[in-house]
């Protein structure tokens, strides 16, 4: 009774953000602060990290699970809007001492939410490494875009209707939500933070109003076998500033795998320059 008080109380009345579990936090020299998908959880960057963490990068990674996830608090409370993430991101961000600002690296949601971040605080971040944004607005009107989208949205919506106990969930709709949501942990716990976010992270998004206001230098990086890539005419579309924001694509799918970590670190790097001396990557 008293815990349910306090929450009404210091995160409802006073709009407080709730804290944020770090699961990593490893190294010297410039932030680098590193953002899940939806579903996931930190664990997610443990190569990213990894290399980071090598002799010939010099900085400090730190990853946070995004509320709802991970060993964050799951509060029911709120509506898991970008802003909820975006506002204990920015809380957790302003405590790292003498490491500001940071370099925000997001993958799939967590791409949504450093946006959001870096519109809110541009005092806080550096440089976006953004990998797999799904970009569902202000993409050109072409049968490839729209014809993907829209089964997608069927995908997202029928997700959002469905309100299993756990165990109809493991045995119905775990292994295809999973499939579809690339390695989603679905649990007790996780699954109405998933839906909540789903539904009010990724299907009403704004990083298409939010890319282009923003002033803080970008890598966008999308795979090249992913569902749903973005190319070429993506600075047109969204009217995005060639000199602040530069796309990439790789041969990879929604995940991020050694390659794609190499890749991410390789951005993550240049961004650094000219601070910290470099070798190339091998991609």
């Amino acid at each position: 009774m008293m815990q349910k008080w306090f929450d009404e109380f210091w995160h409802g009345r006073l709009g407080r953000p709730y804290p944020l579990a770090k699961t990593y936090d490893t190294g010297n020299g410039p932030a680098v602060v590193l953002l899940h998908g939806l579903g996931r959880s930190g664990v997610v960057w443990q190569e990213v990290t990894r290399l980071l963490a090598a002799d010939r990068v010099s900085c400090r990674a730190v990853v946070y699970d995004l509320l709802g996830f991970g060993a964050s608090p799951k509060p029911t409370r709120i509506n898991y809007t970008v802003d909820d993430q975006a506002l204990a991101v920015i809380a957790q961000i302003s405590k790292l001492r003498g490491s500001k600002p940071v370099i925000l690296v997001g993958h799939s949601m967590g791409c949504l939410v450093s946006v959001r971040v870096a519109k809110l605080r541009p005092d806080l971040v550096r440089h976006l490494v953004l990998y797999e944004m799904p970009m569902y607005e202000g993409l050109p009107e072409k049968w490839r875009y729209r014809t993907r989208i829209n089964l997608y949205f069927r995908l997202y919506d029928w997700i959002s209707r469905q309100n299993p106990s756990f165990d109809e969930l493991n045995k119905r709709f775990k292994d295809k939500i999973s499939d579809k949501i690339v390695g989603a942990e679905l649990t007790t716990d996780t699954w109405q933070p998933f839906v909540k976010s789903l539904k009010n992270t990724i299907m009403t998004q704004s990083a298409d109003e939010d890319l282009p206001t923003l002033t803080t230098p970008a890598d966008i990086i999308y795979g090249s076998r992913d569902l749903l890539v973005i190319r070429g005419k993506v600075h047109e579309a969204l009217g995005l500033d060639s000199k602040l924001v530069t796309l990439h694509t790789i041969k990879e799918r929604h995940v991020i795998s050694l390659q794609a970590s190499r890749f991410i670190v390789d951005r993550v790097v240049n961004a650094l320059q000219p601070s910290i001396p470099t070798a190339p990557v091998a991609v």
